[in-house]
């Protein structure tokens, strides 16, 4: 059986954290999409694990997935962000993201860090309009609530125990 190809893009960097443990853990190099591209040629069984952030609708590794030929291999997407789990289970973003291919991509979802201090500009001030508009939304959920709550706190939530079924699934 192949080892398994794990890729990742971080922005921030829990999603590299994920990806340098899991990596480890199945015995294999945590690699860039550009290096795994040439690892999918060479290995076409090689089951393909991807790490990314998501950044409001933005999903890079499910966009690495769609424009991506797979070949016959199996494939997983782990999606690191701060939504609270039981929400981005239940809206399930990467499915939309991965389009025509999410049937065939299993899904995980990892809880990530945000960490205020280390933000750009562009996204503290993206930060700061979203939960102002969530300030006035009426009818707040769990999730809401917590953007409120955690606005311009560092809030770290990675979890490497979270990685024991997407080892289980790259060894599977």
């Amino acid at each position: 059986m192949s080892q398994p190809i794990v890729a990742f893009e971080s922005v921030y960097g829990s999603t590299r954290q994920y990806a340098s443990e899991l990596a480890a853990r199945c015995g294999v190099e945590a690699v860039s999409f550009d290096e795994a591209q040439a690892r999918l040629s060479a290995d076409p069984q090689a089951p393909l694990v991807v790490l990314s952030p998501v950044h409001g609708p933005m999903n890079a590794g499910a966009k690495f997935i769609t424009d991506t030929d797979l070949g016959d291999r199996r494939v997983a997407l782990c999606t690191v962000g701060m939504t609270l789990d039981d929400v981005a289970v239940k809206k399930d973003g990467s499915a939309r993201a991965l389009g025509n291919k999410a049937d065939r991509v299993t899904r995980f979802y990892l809880s990530g860090r945000l960490n205020y201090s280390e933000l750009s500009t562009a996204h503290r001030t993206t930060m700061w309009t979203v939960v102002n508009m969530l300030k006035a939304k009426p009818m707040k959920n769990a999730n809401d609530k917590m953007m409120i709550e955690t606005f311009d706190t560092d809030v770290d939530r990675v979890d490497l125990t979270r990685l024991d079924e997407v080892v289980a699934w790259a060894n599977g």
